[in-house]
């Protein structure tokens, strides 16, 4: 999640999904992260989906081919720059 989201983000992620575990049960929680990231996802989004889906019977879907459409796949913007300006700003 860290490389995904970045530090700060990726980091809250983990603690909601933490979190969400203490309820749901920690080996589901382990178990829907190794599903997400068997299938390409590494959101916080992904995991919580899978985690809620399994114990209801509903098999989780699928990875779809996108095919063609891959070449439209862009990298996610670095932030870190913007990161330390909201640093700087609140240290005022």
């Amino acid at each position: 999640m860290i490389e995904r989201q970045g530090k700060a983000e990726g980091t809250r992620q983990m603690i909601r999904l933490l979190q969400l575990g203490k309820a749901q049960g920690y080996e589901k929680l382990q178990s829907a992260a190794e599903s997400a990231r068997a299938l390409g996802c590494g959101d916080e989004a992904a995991v919580r989906y899978l985690l809620i889906t399994e114990p209801e019977g509903r098999p989780p879907r699928e990875a779809l081919e996108v095919g063609w459409l891959g070449r439209y796949e862009r990298p996610l913007p670095v932030m870190n720059a913007y990161d330390q300006l909201l640093a700087a700003e609140v240290a005022r």
